[in-house]
């Protein structure tokens, strides 16, 4: 089949960079469409998900009273899921657009998001220059193509602005700038909590330095938000404490989110035990994801000892220290530039490690899985491990993108069978599955990267041309 004319052509480099333009062009004119759609129809009532509910924990702020009290008043109901969840500090960055109403300040926002897409692109293609004119094309037509994004934009999510923070986050600490790094580091975990741990990522990885000035920077924008925001100590005492557990909706991709419907739907699965046995899963999947991420993204490859012999070492000629200077230039050179996709990788599978093990991941917070795949596929492009990779970074790409709405699922929400149970947990799960599969290969791509650094590592014979003297 290769040799027929139209497959034929789909193995020649220039035709398949013409495709994808066309199918960057293609995608990135519907993201405009849809953009220019969104803005002219905006209305109190399409706002009335989650951007009213940043636009009324900003009203309390600006007017210094308790931004979570809509929340404290709500909690127990279904109603609460319209009120205020986010640290105070998103409060208090929302506070100046609040005199120009629920839409005007919605536009602003809007706006921001839409910066915050764009800038995330334009850093990631920085920040990964081994991709190819082909593979920077994909990687712009899978963004301005991907599903998330769209869902962040309809409910105008914080999403983006935290993808923006952790890539310029990362795009310092490439670039030896600690101080900017932490500074993103802290605004990202202002945002939204989860990124609190690259901060043990950065520390794991030698980047101390990162690490204290994240900690250090984060604990003085707390500090000067809770002085400005009475009351929002209440967001570590109440709200993450009641959020933390997590929902059985079926839109919820993480591991708590599929144990809670299995809780759900099978409650006396254990007896009496189902609930408190579902608890300790969710934690301990938690504990041992995000933790296996860290240890794995700062373990070092270890070169193979030489085994001993009875006799002395034998002597060699003078140049042989050149040698070794040259050898230890050579492997300083290697760690310094494969840092780069070490720490790289890392921060990617943290990403979605974190995605995995949140209480709750609906489809647009996958928007920031667009930092680990244009990693995925840079370190694709550089490596060529195999077409394998690349196979499977597609369908993660695929599954993560579809949404339950695609499986024949109960319109009423409601299961009456074991068959409807199965198909639920099922249909439900594909995110889920696509996180795991994403987040399995960078941990693959890891461990390829730890062996090369242990081959470098290993002691190499000396030069051909180095002559033995006799031992003394």
């Amino acid at each position: 089949m290769r040799t027929w004319w139209g497959i034929r052509r789909l193995y020649e480099m220039r035709f398949q960079e013409r495709l994808l333009l066309l199918l960057l062009l293609v995608a990135a004119a519907y993201y405009v469409v849809f953009a220019i759609a969104q803005w002219t129809t905006l209305t109190p009532a399409s706002l009335r998900f989650d951007f009213a509910n940043y636009f009324g924990g900003a009203q309390a702020a600006a007017h210094g009273t308790d931004v979570y009290a809509d929340f404290k008043r709500s909690w127990g109901t279904e109603a609460w899921v319209v009120a205020y969840i986010y640290p105070p500090f998103f409060a208090e960055l929302l506070a100046p657009l609040t005199p120009l109403g629920l839409v005007g300040a919605a536009r602003v926002w809007l706006l921001a998001v839409h910066a915050a897409f764009f800038g995330s692109l334009a850093l990631l293609l920085h920040i990964h220059p081994e991709l190819s004119r082909a593979g920077r094309r994909l990687l712009l037509a899978a963004a301005f193509g991907f599903m998330p994004v769209y869902l962040n934009l309809k409910f105008q999510q914080v999403a983006t602005v935290w993808l923006l923070l952790v890539t310029a986050a990362l795009w310092a600490a490439l670039r030896r700038r600690d101080g900017l790094s932490g500074g993103f580091i802290a605004l990202a975990a202002s945002l939204k909590v989860t990124p609190i741990v690259l901060i043990p990522l950065f520390a794991r990885l030698g980047r101390l330095r990162v690490a204290m000035l994240g900690s250090g920077m984060l604990l003085i924008v707390t500090m000067v938000t809770l002085l400005a925001s009475p009351g929002s100590w209440q967001f570590f005492t109440v709200v993450l404490p009641r959020i933390g557990l997590g929902t059985a909706n079926w839109d919820n991709g993480s591991i708590d989110g599929l144990v809670s419907r299995i809780v759900v739907l099978a409650p006396n699965l254990l007896g009496g035990a189902t609930q408190t046995a579902a608890k300790i899963v969710i934690a301990l999947a938690a504990v041992t994801v995000v933790s296996v991420t860290i240890w794995l993204a700062g373990g070092r490859g270890v070169a193979p000892r030489e085994p001993r012999s009875g006799r002395r070492p034998t002597r060699v000629a003078r140049d042989v220290p050149n040698e070794r200077l040259r050898r230890s230039h050579a492997m300083r050179a290697f760690e310094t530039s494969d840092q780069g996709w070490t720490l790289r990788l890392g921060v990617a599978a943290l990403i979605t490690s974190l995605l995995i093990v949140s209480s709750v991941t609906w489809q647009h917070h996958l928007v920031t899985l667009l930092l680990p795949m244009a990693t995925a596929l840079a370190w694709i492009v550089q490596r060529r491990p195999g077409a394998r990779y690349g196979w499977a970074l597609a369908a993660a790409y695929a599954a993560c993108w579809i949404d339950r709405r695609a499986f024949p699922l109960p319109a009423d929400l409601q299961v009456h069978s074991a068959s409807q149970g199965a198909l639920v947990l099922a249909g439900t799960s594909v995110k889920l599955i696509g996180l795991l599969l994403l987040w399995t290969l960078l941990l693959q791509m890891l461990r390829h990267e730890r062996r090369r650094l242990a081959e470098v590592r290993r002691p190499q014979p000396p030069a051909s041309g180095a002559a033995a003297l006799p031992a003394a």
